[in-house]
């Protein structure tokens, strides 16, 4: 038995979740619909605030408080994921793609979505973690925390948030032109823009 068919499935499972995880961090932030933009805000504007720090002792604190998750990840992330994995499954199942396969594909993307938008994002918020220091990873890392710090700290002059929607990737970002290596001066009125449309989901 050959194991190229489940190396295939795990490199699908990977990119699905590159691509699922930038697309749905573009919704959470568009307002498209509501609540999955106010619950993440509280992640943005209330938890990891520009008042509150970037950056805090560890542990991690998750914005799901008084909220269903799982994990600690809120059904902002879950409910849509689960509905998009369903539909590639329910594809894959009319493709005749092998049950062993399709598990593959499940396990990896699940798995890389819980390293990648779970462990490596939440490293990014912690205090002195030990990703920084690594001699091999700190420059790396380093480099990545500060484009997601961008992603925090970026905003319009209505309190939108429009760049570097990727975790430790930013490939889809270049591509679709939310890239931003650099940034700009606080937009402070922004900020407070952003801060009184969710007023009701931070105070």
């Amino acid at each position: 038995m050959t194991i190229f068919p489940y190396l295939v499935a795990a490199f699908a499972g990977v990119l699905f979740t590159e691509i699922v995880g930038y697309f749905l961090h573009i919704l959470l932030h568009s307002e498209k619909i509501a609540w999955l933009s106010r619950d993440h805000m509280i992640h943005h504007l209330k938890v990891y605030s520009v008042e509150a720090g970037l950056r805090q002792p560890a542990p991690y604190k998750d914005s799901t408080g008084g909220r269903t998750a799982l994990a600690g990840v809120g059904l902002e992330w879950i409910l849509p994921i689960a509905l998009v994995l369903s539909a590639m499954l329910a594809v894959f199942h009319a493709l005749g793609i092998p049950p062993a396969a399709q598990a593959t594909f499940s396990i990896v993307a699940l798995a890389w979505g819980k390293f990648m938008f779970g462990a490596m994002h939440d490293s990014m918020h912690i205090e002195g973690v030990w990703l920084a220091g690594v001699p091999v990873l700190r420059t790396w890392f380093r480099h990545v925390r500060r484009l997601h710090d961008i992603h925090h700290l970026e905003f319009t002059d209505d309190g939108q948030m429009l760049t570097n929607y990727g975790i430790s990737f930013f490939g889809f970002d270049r591509l679709f032109g939310t890239f931003m290596p650099k940034a700009h001066a606080f937009n402070l009125a922004g900020y407070r823009a952003a801060l009184l449309r969710y007023k009701s989901v931070i105070s």
